[in-house]
C-alpha cells in the first residue's frame, strides 16, 4: 500500500537537487533511518543524504556527500546509486560513475565513519565494462550486501553485440571478498521476459536484495516494450541465483492520472523497520521530475515465494554487516 502522505522526499527549490530526487538507498541502525539518494541541478548529478527518526518525515543534509570527480577523472561526468551497508565501523558506498571517455559507466567504492563524509577509494573503479560480455556498452546501479565473508553484488549492464545485438537492460551479479576485487558471474541473472506482451519484457534493472537467512529477494524495476512506465517487482531464490519471479508481479505499479508518480515507479529500495516491509522508490509524472516515495506491507504481510525475515533479525543485520537496498531511467 502507497503511504498517504507520499512523496517523503521532494527536490528542494534552489538547491543542489532543484530538479529531482531519486534512487533513494535506506538503512536502519538502531533507530536512524538514513537514506542516500541521487540529485541533480541543471544537469549536475550528485549523492545527497537525509535522515528520519520513523522513515516518513525526513530532513536533508544542505550539501551533496558525494560529487563527481574532478576534470580527468574517471567519475568527473556524474556519480549516481548504488548502495551503502555498515560494517559495524565504516559505512561502504557502491557508485555508477561516468566521464566522457568511460560513458557507459563503471563502479566505484567509497568509505565514511558518519555517512555524510566520504573518502573515495583510491584505486577507482572497482569494477569495469568487459568487452564480449553482457556488460559491454553500460553498467550501472551496483547494489551490495555481505554474506558471512563474501561481498554479492546485483547490477545492471547491457551490451551491443554480445553474445548478439541486444542493448537491452538486464539484471547482471558478481561477487568479491573484500569489495574490491570482483568476479563476475557470467551470464544476466534476471532478462526482460520474452513474452513480448508482459510488463517486463523490455528492460529489467535496478535490483535491491535481501537474504533471510534462507532466502533471497531481489525488487527491481521493469519496462514493457515501451520503455515507459516503469514498474516494480519481486524474484525470490533459494541460493542468489536461479530466480523465481512472483506470480504477483508487477507489485508496485504507477499512480492514478494526475498523481505524482503517474508516469512511473523505480529503483525500490526494501527494508523491515517499524512498518513492517517498506519500499522505498521514486516516481516521476508527465510535468515533474522523480521524488521518492514509500510504499508499506504491514507487519506479518508474507510475500509469497519468499520466507521473510522477522524484524528482528533484520535490523541486527542492519545493526552489524549485511544488508541491502540498486539502472538509471536514461534522461
Amino acid at each position: 500500500m502507497k503511504y498517504s502522505g507520499n512523496p517523503v522526499l521532494t527536490p528542494t527549490s534552489g538547491a543542489w537537487d532543484n530538479d529531482y530526487v531519486s534512487t533513494p538507498r535506506v538503512l536502519l541502525t538502531a533507530s536512524l533511518y538514513r537514506m542516500w539518494y541521487d540529485g541533480g541541478s541543471g544537469g549536475v548529478a550528485a549523492i545527497g543524504y537525509a535522515n528520519s527518526t520513523d522513515g516518513f518525515t525526513w530532513t536533508k543534509y544542505s550539501n551533496p556527500v558525494l560529487s563527481p570527480g574532478g576534470p580527468g577523472a574517471w567519475d568527473s561526468g556524474r556519480v549516481a546509486l548504488g548502495s551503502v551497508i555498515w560494517n559495524g565501523t565504516d559505512f561502504l558506498m557502491w557508485y555508477a560513475g561516468s566521464n566522457t571517455t568511460v560513458s557507459g559507466g563503471a563502479v566505484g567504492l567509497a568509505t565514511s565513519t558518519d555517512g555524510i563524509s566520504w573518502m573515495k577509494y583510491s584505486g577507482n573503479p572497482v569494477l569495469v565494462r568487459t568487452v564480449s560480455s553482457p556488460d559491454q556498452s553500460y553498467m550501472a546501479s551496483p547494489y551490495v550486501i555481505k554474506l558471512t565473508t563474501e561481498y554479492w553484488m546485483w547490477y545492471t549492464g547491457r551490451n551491443t553485440t554480445y553474445p548478439d545485438p541486444n542493448p537491452v537492460a538486464r539484471i547482471l551479479a558478481a561477487t568479491s571478498y573484500d569489495g574490491i576485487t570482483w568476479t563476475k558471474a557470467p551470464s544476466p541473472e534476471i532478462v526482460p521476459s520474452s513474452n513480448s506482451t508482459i510488463w517486463d519484457s523490455g528492460s529489467v534493472y535496478s535490483a535491491s536484495v535481501i537474504f533471510s537467512g534462507t532466502n533471497f529477494g531481489l525488487w527491481y524495476t521493469g519496462t514493457n516494450q515501451s520503455y515507459l512506465s516503469p514498474q516494480i517487482g519481486f524474484a525470490s531464490s533459494s541460493s542468489g541465483e536461479n530466480w523465481t519471479q512472483s506470480t504477483m508481479n508487477p507489485i508496485l505499479s504507477a499512480g492514478t492520472p494526475g498523481s505524482w508518480d503517474s508516469a512511473g515507479v523505480e529503483q525500490p529500495c526494501v527494508i523491515v523497520g517499524g512498518q513492517g516491509f517498506m519500499l522505498y522508490y521514486d516516481g516521476f509524472s508527465p510535468n515533474a521530475g522523480e521524488r521518492i516515495g514509500l510504499a508499506i506491507g504491514p507487519q506479518g504481510f508474507v510475500v509469497p515465494e519468499f520466507s521473510a525475515p522477522t524484524v528482528n533479525l533484520l535490523i541486527i543485520a542492519a545493526i552489524s554487516t549485511t544488508y541491502f537496498a540498486k539502472l538509471k531511467r536514461k534522461r
